[in-house]
């Protein structure tokens, strides 16, 4: 049984191995945030994201829209995350009352490819860019076009596979406040947990595109289930380990195989 996972941002989804043949997938899901990201108020973060996903031989093809809300004080800007974490990003021209917004959320279109590379070492190298679609007059997106390029390698032992990503986030400059280049890295094990199911456990690192929210370290893990040739489920969860992570954040996600 041949599934795609069912997520669009991981680089190589669970250390799946590339299609040989044209393979496509819609996948809807929702996933809440929470914590305080070192704001000192609590800040709450829902998605309901929709992603399509294209799969040829080693190359890919994605993009995902979300529909969010956010419930924090008005300083607090969405959209800000990297493609390996953080959220959020402060502006402090806003009042820090606390209000609830909800709206489109920005476009992120992305493209890779996947390769093997030597002794065995599974390689990846993607591209993404995050398009304005969100309001920057409520807070919902910085009405920003970012840049992010990213890798990963991984090996893979039997049904195990250790893996380590990196990522680089160029934000675009708003003209209220300030943003900065972030750093991501990313290293963890993922697994065959079966014919049709794959789990991933993983800890992460990102510096903060914003001065203002503390760099985010966090733990996270993940479980893909194909429940037949064409639909699959995923569910992911994170907790933080520093004042700019979330303190818990869960989703999940049905995904619906197309050809």
């Amino acid at each position: 049984m041949k599934i795609l996972a069912a997520t669009a941002l991981c680089l190589v989804p669970i250390a799946a191995p590339a299609l040989a043949k044209p393979a496509a997938e819609f996948s809807a899901g929702v996933e809440h945030q929470s914590g305080d990201y070192g704001t000192g108020e609590p800040v709450d973060l829902t998605a309901v994201r929709g992603t399509v996903r294209i799969e040829e031989g080693g190359f890919f093809l994605y993009g995902s829209l979300p529909y969010q809300r956010i419930e924090a004080p008005g300083n607090v800007v969405g959209g800000g995350g990297t493609l390996l974490g953080l959220p959020i990003i402060i502006d402090p021209t806003q009042p820090d009352t606390h209000e609830v917004r909800e709206g489109l959320g920005d476009l992120r279109v992305g493209a890779g490819y996947r390769l093997a590379g030597p002794a065995g070492i599974g390689l990846a190298v993607a591209g993404e860019v995050k398009l304005p679609t969100a309001s920057a007059r409520r807070g919902l997106g910085t009405g920003e076009t970012d840049v992010t390029v990213a890798a990963e390698a991984s090996r893979t032992f039997g049904a195990v596979t250790p893996f380590a990503s990196v990522s680089f986030t160029m934000p675009g400059d708003p003209e209220e406040y300030r943003l900065r280049d972030s750093l991501a890295v990313r290293g963890g094990l993922a697994a065959r947990l079966g014919r049709a199911a794959r789990g991933s456990i993983a800890y992460g690192h990102a510096q903060s595109l914003s001065p203002l929210v503390p760099d985010e370290r966090q733990v996270s893990g993940r479980l893909n289930v194909g429940l037949s040739d064409r639909l699959s489920v995923g569910v992911h969860g994170n907790a933080g380990l520093s004042d700019g992570a979330a303190d818990m954040g869960a989703g999940v996600q049905i995904g619906w195989r197309l050809f």
